[in-house]
């Protein structure tokens, strides 16, 4: 083949290369974590089409991004560590030890930490994402499983499903300061975006309790009435403080709850057992991953309405939104 010839090709083809990862890397994207058939799909949420689909390893669940938007963490339980995917390359380039049975996880605001639940063990281990190792590891309650960082960093939550609690970490000391009572089997929290409230599911309870941060208190109980067992678990708050979102795995729905006055506004019909729920950055767009149905469900908030129904891997779990 002529010289100048296989020049010309290669060049196309770095362009070609350079105008895919652009496209990737335009985002936003949702991030699928697919317990059964172990991989992410990656959504374009311009298209609410998939673009990919990435192996990860043994049953993925937890998922989130760095705040960089460079690095996607997913906890993989049977391996007892976390798959770190490079999306600039879109696939995985590390694996981090994680402790026992890695359920779910949170990123630190600094992107220099995660904070893993370790269902089996009672614990949450603190892994340096730097070096890659367990820089300490916090008893908290029985079977953690959701764990949310503070808008400012300084506290974690950690749902205790057996314990029937929140255990609060200082992020500085790594201790636990505060235990809190909340509905039977809790399974995730979410933080207003100002810090000063948040939100608990409780599976079996039926109830999301409403926590003043600054006290450690429950300060009110909203009841999930929806036949025959509503189930709320994956839960999210609008950037402008003025909703929650709870996925009802039981009821194949979505509550949608107003803050101000603490009471469900209205329900929202999606795909079948929805487990986990992720907000675009601005709030127009919320996904449920709905579990039995193998799909994902976009809501658009302002109108409420499921705009469309996206097929994903096997047994989708949990979700999270990057570029």
């Amino acid at each position: 083949m002529n010289f100048a010839r296989v020049i010309s090709i290669a060049v196309l083809f770095a362009v070609f290369l350079s105008g895919w990862a652009s496209a990737v890397a335009a985002g936003p994207h949702v991030y699928v974590a697919n317990e059964r058939s172990n991989d992410v799909t990656v959504i374009d949420a311009a298209s609410n089409s998939v673009v990919r689909t990435i192996p990860v390893g043994q049953r993925p669940r937890g998922i989130g991004v760095s705040p960089d938007g460079k690095t996607l963490y997913v906890a993989l339980g049977p391996e007892h560590g976390v798959a770190a995917v490079d999306l600039a390359l879109q696939k995985v380039v590390s694996r981090l030890p994680a402790g026992s049975d890695p359920e779910a996880f949170a990123v630190s605001r600094d992107g220099a930490r995660l904070y893993v639940s370790n269902e089996d063990v009672a614990t949450v281990s603190v892994i340096d994402t730097k070096s890659a190792r367990i820089v300490a590891t916090v008893p908290v309650g029985a079977e953690p499983e959701g764990v949310t960082v503070s808008p400012d960093g300084r506290v974690v939550y950690v749902a205790s499903e057996s314990s029937h609690n929140v255990s609060v970490i200082d992020t500085a000391t790594l201790t636990v300061i505060a235990t809190i009572p909340v509905g039977r089997r809790p399974r995730e929290s979410a933080f207003a975006p100002n810090g000063a409230r948040a939100y608990v599911t409780a599976e079996l309870g039926a109830v999301v309790s409403v926590i003043d941060v600054a006290s450690h208190t429950v300060i009110a109980t909203i009841t999930i009435d929806r036949p025959p067992q509503p189930k709320p678990k994956g839960v999210v708050v609008h950037p402008n403080g003025q909703w929650a979102y709870v996925a009802n795995g039981g009821s194949n729905d979505v509550a949608v709850i107003d803050c101000g006055s603490n009471t469900v506004s209205e329900y929202i019909p999606v795909g079948k057992r929805p487990w986990g729920v992720a907000l675009t950055p601005d709030g127009r767009r919320l996904y449920t991953a709905n579990g039995v149905s193998d799909d994902v469900s976009v809501i658009d908030t302002e109108s409420r309405k499921v705009i469309a129904t996206i097929p994903v891997g096997t047994r989708p779990w949990g979700l999270a939104v990057g570029p």
